[in-house]
Order: structure tokens, then sequence, then C-alpha cells
């Protein structure tokens, strides 16, 4: 049955949340020049990283130049919802009350999917992954980390740290996901970013399948 997927993703519209440094998303119609009224396309402008995304894996410190292909199976098979409780950061004395295995798709549900996504600007309080929770889960060897925030190791200085250390042990990150349908357990993931050749990330739809 396909009626049971839960979409995960943060919809793309003008005004949406977004990460205070990205340009701002931008659509407009693009008129027919023969008929102004006759409304052909739109034309979009929007950051690598808006909504939904996925970023480029990182090899040796520079981005990977075949990451349209390395994210396949990392972004496409059993994942694992996990609740946290922490109200501040996920943290590695967390993570080890459940059981995380190599090559495992781990999907952070914080209490950041409870405030509506539709805000015109991030929370400032945003729950994320702290350095120890990263570390934890590059030892565990998995695979994916997704979270429910646009940056997962939060806006402080230590959230680019975070980031890089995820991404230079070749785990795939998904940012800007969407959980306030979903609860904790065992799911289906398709999450494939829009495929662009050399670029640092791009947007992406992500659904989930309860897994009976």
């Amino acid at each position: 049955m396909i009626s049971n997927w839960i979409d995960i993703s943060m919809p793309l519209y003008p005004g949406m949340v977004q990460r205070p440094e990205d340009p701002p998303f931008q659509m407009e119609p693009v008129a027919n020049k023969k008929d102004e009224e006759n409304v052909l396309a739109f034309r979009i402008s929007m950051s690598s990283h808006a909504g939904t995304h996925i970023g480029a894996p990182m090899k040796y410190g520079s981005f990977s130049e075949d990451h349209e292909q390395t994210g396949f199976s990392a972004t496409i098979g059993l994942a694992k919802v996990i609740e946290i409780q922490d109200r501040n950061s996920v943290k590695a004395e967390e993570l080890k009350k459940h059981r995380i295995y190599p090559h495992d798709r781990i999907l952070l549900k914080t209490r950041n999917s409870a405030p509506d996504w539709s805000s015109d600007r991030p929370q400032e309080d945003t729950v994320y992954l702290d350095r120890t929770g990263a570390a934890w889960l590059v030892e565990r060897r998995v695979s994916t980390v997704g979270i429910d925030a646009l940056f997962v190791g939060g806006k402080q200085n230590i959230g680019k740290e975070t980031h890089r250390m995820l991404m230079q042990a070749g785990i795939v990150i998904i940012e800007g996901l969407e959980f306030s349908q979903v609860k904790p357990g065992e799911y289906m993931l398709i999450c494939l970013p829009l495929k662009i050749p050399n670029g640092d990330g791009a947007p992406a739809r992500a659904i989930l399948q309860p897994v009976r």
C-alpha cells in the first residue's frame, strides 16, 4: 500500500524558515512573451541548503566529486527514528541507550518537530547534535544522520566542527526534516537530493513508511 507513506520534508515557499545566511527562497511566474497572461513556468531562486536538504559528502577535506551516486544506499532503506528527550542537545549519553549499529540510518526526532515549521525564521534555541553525540555516531560507523533542524550541529562555532566530523567520516547528513507525524521506531526511508553536479548539497524530498 502507498497510503501509509509519511512526508517528512519541509515545503518550499517565499518566507519559509531558513538559515540566516542563506538567500531567500523566491518564485516568480515567467510569462509567454506573446501572451502576458499565459504563464508557462516559474523562475525559482534558492540556496542549495533550502528546506530539507542533503550535504555533499567530503573526502580528505574537500567535497567528493562522485557524491551523486554515493548517497543512494545511505538515504534509501531501513532507518531508525529515535526520539531525543534532552531539551538542549543530542548527546552521546542518550544515544548510547539505543541500539545503534554500523551502517544504520539514524533519524533524530527532537522537540524541534513540535513548533510549526512555517515560522519565517529558525528557532533560536534549536536542539542540535553536540560533539559527543557526533563522535559516538562516527565511532558506531553509521551511514546516515538526519535531524529536524537546519543545522545538524547548531549555529554555535562548535556546529561547524560537528558537521565536519560527520562528513569526513563519510556519514551522509540530512537536515531540515519534520517528524511531527512520526513516532519512534523503524521505517523505510526514501530521500533523494536534486541532481546538481559538483554542488555542496541539494534540496531533497524525504518520505517514511512504517515497518510492520
